[in-house]
């Protein structure tokens, strides 16, 4: 039995990367070689990527659900020895995260080699060790709090089914229910659950760090948000201005101007902060009682003399792109070793996933009175420095610091574990179980 045990625990991981890495392996083909294998046209990277943390997270629950359920008998029978309840348990962790580990090495190099994922083994070793690891202690936690392994297997779907809708990727997380969801950061409910932060570090980190845009991602960057300035910000403030205007003008609806006027103020002071040497001083003006003509002329020169800033600086970032491909030209030797690059590293779905470009919405309204950037994410600033964040964010802020995403996920998702393990020292949920059951919710008892 034993013997089974391990044969059926070290095969899983890596078979089960075989059959997801196969079955997932669209050959795109070339008007040369219909069947060559493309890495940068494979339509299902993003889904193998989702599939493997969920594989993860199913394989660390499975092997660590029964592992203290099964010993409760001895336990009961041996605890007058007075024996180290964190030694027993230390005991099981390290099995089970050195089991994890081989399995997780094992998945990493079978899924990569058959999907021709190049260059990732180290950081996609990091975040599917780090899910199989926190799905350990998951498990670990029921099978201490559950009273039977019927009921422990009864369990896993609760926990399983709600990492895939809240993960961000089966269901976009700006079309959830509104009362769960916001445009500014990921909604709480997804910040709970492990497969967010598993999958977007491995998506960010995929996109972000492949051998071919790393050397134009920080370029993209500033390309994107100053197009963004150019095509979208500014344009809608310019809107807001002018419907503004004509409202005050026809003494149309006042709720209306006020909104449009708040809006406009609140941009305006966050574009200020932005660009120290294009200033717009006079926010009193941006008020329904004092708001003129001299005011709209004012706000559309600002929001002009902003355009062509963010023009200059989209054109000089293009500059600076296009040098950096020559360079690369010269360094690999012709504009076709780059475009071989582009298609051994760089995979197409997984841009339209992380820079959102199948949205036709690329800003939003919120209700306090602001404008969200919804187009391309990953090379969009996160609104605010407390670690909270926008799907896909290339980075998180945190009292000032910035922390990479793979780097910032993985302290989050080591964080929860460090806190499962303090749960499971404690009996934690057995005690919480305990308490909620010593409640005779149907009085059962007079019956």
């Amino acid at each position: 039995t034993n013997k089974q045990y391990l044969l059926i625990n070290f095969l899983e991981a890596p078979v089960l990367a075989f059959i997801l890495g196969f079955f997932t392996k669209y050959i795109f083909g070339t008007s040369e070689n219909p069947n060559q294998y493309l890495f940068s046209e494979n339509e299902n990277i993003p889904a193998y990527l989702f599939m493997s943390v969920i594989v993860a997270m199913f394989i660390g629950l499975t092997v660590s659900a029964e592992e203290i359920i099964k010993d409760r008998r001895i336990l009961m029978r041996e605890s007058f020895l007075n024996l180290s309840w964190m030694s027993y348990l230390n005991s099981k962790i390290v099995i089970l995260f050195a089991l994890s580990a081989i399995q997780s090495l094992s998945f990493i190099l079978v899924g990569n080699f058959v999907l021709e994922i190049n260059w990732m083994t180290m950081s996609h070793f990091i975040v599917f060790f780090s899910t199989m690891a926190a799905a350990n202690m998951i498990g670990l936690n029921i099978s201490s709090a559950l009273n039977s392994v019927v009921t422990i297997y009864i369990t896993i779907p609760f926990i399983i089914v709600p990492q895939l809708l809240f993960s961000g990727v089966m269901v976009n997380f700006n079309k959830l229910h509104k009362s769960v969801t916001t445009v500014k950061y990921v909604p709480v409910i997804g910040d709970l659950m492990l497969s967010r932060w598993a999958y977007e570090a491995m998506a960010v980190e995929q996109f972000k760090n492949n051998e071919y845009e790393k050397y134009f991602f920080n370029v993209d960057k500033e390309i994107s948000r100053s197009s963004y300035q150019v095509m979208f910000l500014l344009p809608e403030l310019q809107s807001r201005v002018d419907r503004s205007h004509k409202i005050m003008k026809s003494g149309g609806d006042n709720q209306k101007l006020e909104n449009d006027l708040l809006l406009i103020s609140n941009e305006f002071a966050i574009l200020n902060e932005r660009v120290s040497n294009v200033q717009f001083s006079d926010f009193k003006s941006l008020e329904k009682e004092t708001f003129d003509d001299k005011t709209a002329a004012v706000a559309t020169a600002y929001i002009d003399e902003l355009k062509l800033y963010y023009k200059k600086r989209q054109y000089k970032a293009n500059q600076i792109k296009d040098k950096i491909y020559l360079d690369l030209v010269e360094t690999l030797g012709g504009s076709e070793a780059v475009a071989e690059l582009k298609e051994d590293y760089y995979n197409k779905q997984l841009a339209t996933f992380v820079l959102n470009k199948n949205d036709i919405k690329k800003i939003a309204e919120t209700e306090d009175h602001r404008l969200i950037q919804m187009k391309d994410p990953i090379f969009k600033k996160p609104e605010t420095e407390y670690g909270r964040a926008h799907f896909y964010a290339s980075k998180k802020y945190l009292f000032g610091m910035q922390i990479e995403t793979l780097w910032f996920n993985m302290a989050i998702i080591w964080l929860s574990i460090v806190f499962m393990y303090i749960m499971l020292l404690f009996n934690g949920f057995k005690r919480m179980i305990e308490y909620v059951s010593n409640f005779n919710i149907f009085n059962f008892s007079d019956r």
